[in-house]
């Protein structure tokens, strides 16, 4: 009796994990369909990487990104634009202040509508936490390959505070 039970039981996990396995969900990621309309709301903000005036920043808006980059003293503005992927060649090159974004990986892809010019702001983003004299402060993250390459903060103080 006792071997009839534990074979049954046998019989039967093996039944449901083969039948788990082939009717399981799909575990591959969907891909996006279109790229982003706004930028989330975690995202918008005044960040800075550096004190002063003519420090590093990043003005980002629901749907308007700009950044002052190397020492120049004002901001150069950039609109986003939704458009479904994948996005093929773009016919008109005047549209030189476009840019798109996508999620990928829990990091936002931000990449320059056009291919003939550079966007000191293009690169995957993500805004995580860090603890400053008790208190949580969002920090804006620029990432590549795992790892950080530069980090912007909510005030100019916290900036140049842990970018020395």
């Amino acid at each position: 009796m006792k071997i009839a039970k534990i074979l049954s039981v046998t019989v039967l996990a093996t039944g449901l994990g083969l039948a788990g396995v082939f009717a399981g969900p799909n575990t591959t990621q969907a891909e996006a369909k279109s790229t982003l309309k706004t930028f989330p709301k975690s995202f918008r903000h005044n960040w800075y990487e550096s004190a002063g005036k003519r420090g590093n920043a990043i003005k980002i808006t629901a749907k308007k990104a700009s950044m002052r980059y190397d020492t120049n003293t004002e901001f150069t503005q950039f609109q986003l634009h939704a458009r479904k992927l994948p996005i093929h060649k773009i016919k008109n090159t005047n549209k030189w202040s476009w840019m798109y974004a996508t999620k990928h990986h829990g990091t936002i892809h931000i990449k320059p509508w056009g291919t003939m010019q550079t966007l000191p702001l293009e690169g995957s983003y993500r805004v995580k936490t860090k603890t400053y004299k008790n208190h949580k402060i969002k920090v804006l993250q620029n990432v590549s390959g795992g790892q950080v390459n530069e980090s912007y903060y909510t005030t100019k103080k916290l900036a140049s505070h842990f970018n020395k």
